[in-house]
């Protein structure tokens, strides 16, 4: 039973380390692009979302 999970859990982590070491990196550059292109549209979401917060505090003054 030992020499089976022992088996088993080496090859668990042979495929979980050549997961990671065979990563496409044109994939995984296009991931990062898209991640850094959703930060910046939610941070112009919240500064057009802040701008239009104080201008109609200007037009209640």
């Amino acid at each position: 039973v030992r020499q089976d999970f022992n088996k088993s859990l080496i090859n668990v982590l042979q495929t979980g380390s050549s997961n990671l070491t065979l990563a496409d990196t044109n994939v995984e550059a296009a991931n990062s692009q898209a991640l850094s292109t959703r930060e910046s549209i939610a941070v112009s979401a919240l500064s057009l979302a802040n701008q239009t917060q104080q201008s109609v505090l200007q037009l209640l003054r």
